[in-house]
């Protein structure tokens, strides 16, 4: 690698965010001196606004990629990690921003460990009209000791609590059908690659929350859905490597049960799947730890998941169409 080469490309996909996107960028380019080591791939997906104009006072610092059509964020995060250059990657969202320094105690760690992926903490932010009584609500990174198990008990990291290395990462792309846990199916299947995850002790970024987040928009029942790809995805991939014991089998029934409420009320036939791999996954299986309510475990251990799904759902509407 040569001296001008990159160590790490901050890959920010974007879409009709001109009043965010140059904070973003901004936050990046101060990190490391020279700023030459901080490759910023701007990848703007169709937008309509102004945020394209917006980009133009960084010139050549921020390497742009135009999409004509909007394709969703995850196209354009493997469009910007195609092009990158860098040792490392890092995801940002254009409406957040990385905290200072970071990405430097972030590459440290990195080069002290020689981990494959470094996982840092992160802040939650309210902007707009909440966002002068709310406090920043902060996040240490999760202990990933055993992987596995780790990812098993849901312990993650939001998209940029996380710094990547290029080859480790080899083919693996962010999953396009994916729109609401994105993040959390690319942090379990990069965290099944590594041979070594290390911790960072620092906030890597602040993940602002507004009114105009896309996020926002998404459902309970996509979330609920996807829930279960990824889970399956997960159960798969353990599968192949002859890693899927029988007490992470059990894990998993716990895991898959955690949104049938939803699936219950919303999606009959997702819901039917779910009972029918829970009892594939565990004969035995009465929910703990995924079910808060302790007449719902009483519930289901007398009557079965279904039943008690059912009946409290069935329960929900009536009350919901009575107006009680």
């Amino acid at each position: 690698m040569s001296d001008r080469s990159p160590v790490v490309s901050v890959i920010i996909p974007t879409y009709n965010r001109a009043g965010f996107v140059c904070e973003a960028v901004h936050s990046c380019l101060v990190q490391i001196d020279p700023p030459h080591r901080v490759e910023v791939v701007l990848v703007d997906d169709g937008s309509t606004d102004d945020t394209l104009s917006a980009l133009r006072a960084f010139g050549s610092e921020v390497r742009v990629i135009s999409l004509s059509t909007n394709h969703g964020r995850n196209r354009a995060r493997n469009t910007g990690l195609a092009a990158a250059r860098g040792t490392y990657v890092k995801f940002l969202d254009s409406d957040d921003v990385l905290e200072p320094v970071s990405l430097q105690l972030e590459l440290s760690v990195a080069d002290e460990t020689r981990a494959d992926i470094v996982i840092s903490g992160w802040q939650c932010v309210e902007m707009g009209e909440t966002a002068a009584t709310a406090r920043p609500v902060t996040f240490d990174a999760p202990l990933m000791e055993p992987v596995i198990d780790s990812l098993l008990a849901g312990r993650a990291i939001p998209t940029s609590a996380g710094l990547y290395s290029r080859e480790m990462l080899g083919d693996l792309r962010w999953d396009e059908q994916l729109r609401k846990l994105d993040d959390w199916d690319w942090f379990i299947r990069a965290a099944l690659r590594a041979k070594k995850i290390a911790r960072a002790n620092t906030l890597a970024y602040s993940w602002r929350q507004h009114a105009t987040q896309g996020i926002r928009s998404e459902s309970m029942l996509r979330n609920a859905r996807e829930h279960h790809v990824i889970l399956k995805k997960l159960e798969e991939a353990l599968a192949e490597r002859g890693e899927l014991t029988r007490e992470r089998q059990k894990r998993l029934a716990q895991y898959f049960y955690k949104e049938m409420r939803v699936l219950s009320l919303y999606d009959k036939p997702g819901f039917e799947w779910g009972v029918r791999h829970i009892y594939q996954l565990d004969a035995d299986f009465v929910p703990r730890d995924e079910e808060r309510q302790w007449w719902m475990r009483v519930a289901c251990r007398l009557l079965g998941v279904r039943r008690a799904l059912s009946m409290h759902s069935a329960a929900k509407k009536y009350i919901k169409g009575t107006g009680r």
